[in-house]
């Protein structure tokens, strides 16, 4: 299993050990850059796509709610069940 498919089970199934890190590793592969908003928010924005924002729990953690919306924008969970090689 590659590294990418590790990093979209760990934003499916372990949703509350998601760092500001993994975010940005993940909205670089999808090819989204980072804004980067005053205070713990960050902003990711691709043209013609959805923007989706992660604000930080004391710098650390994402918080919950952001990283299921970042699965939903982005169809993680389908990613999943159809990878791109099949």
């Amino acid at each position: 299993m590659s590294s990418f498919a590790k990093l979209i089970e760990k934003f499916v199934y372990k949703q509350n050990k998601i760092t500001i890190n993994d975010v940005r590793r993940l909205a670089d592969s999808f090819g989204y850059t980072e804004k980067k908003k005053p205070g713990s928010e960050y902003a990711f924005h691709r043209r013609g796509s959805n923007p989706f924002t992660a604000p930080t729990v004391k710098g650390r953690y994402v918080k919950r709610e952001y990283v299921k919306r970042i699965v939903a924008i982005l169809g993680l969970e389908e990613y999943l069940e159809n990878p791109k090689g099949d």
